[in-house]
């Protein structure tokens, strides 16, 4: 029985910025988040987050979960609470 860890696997950045923001938006949608009332966009590889959420907390969360994504330079959240 082979128990060595499995290699580490370097993946290629998205080849432009409209691919990241789709990707980040699969994230949102793999953790849970509702993301019909946020919007993402990204330019050189740094994502803004923009629309509705309904608490501080939850902004907070989906701008973490953003910047979780590989090749994500930064977050800019400019998600409101409402």
């Amino acid at each position: 029985m082979d128990n060595a860890p499995p290699e580490t696997v370097k993946a290629d950045p998205p080849a432009n910025d409209a691919l990241l923001a789709q990707l980040v938006r699969g994230a949102l949608g793999r953790d849970g988040w509702k993301t019909s009332g946020i919007s993402v966009s990204s330019c050189s590889f740094v994502v803004t987050l923009h629309g509705s959420v309904s608490s501080a907390r939850e902004r907070e969360e989906v701008g973490k979960v953003a910047s979780t994504v590989p090749w994500v330079r930064a977050v800019t959240n400019k998600l409101r609470v409402m």
